[in-house]
């Protein structure tokens, strides 16, 4: 990720990290449609392992 505000970049550096993200979104797409497909009503797997779940469950509570 270009951590750089797109005011700040040249009109070719916006055009070079908009291609790489399209490139990128593209790749997802292309390995999506050749996966396995889990059920039949196409859902695909995220492939994830338990411990790398984003599942957000508080560790601990504060009070307001």
């Amino acid at each position: 990720m270009n951590p750089l505000a797109p005011s700040l970049m040249t009109p070719a550096e916006r055009r070079t990290e908009l291609c790489r993200i399209l490139a990128l979104g593209l790749i997802r797409l292309m390995q999506r449609q050749s996966s396995q497909l889990s059920d039949p009503a196409g859902e695909t797997s995220l492939h994830s392992l338990p411990d790398q779940s984003a599942h957000a469950t508080p560790t601990h509570r504060r009070t307001a």
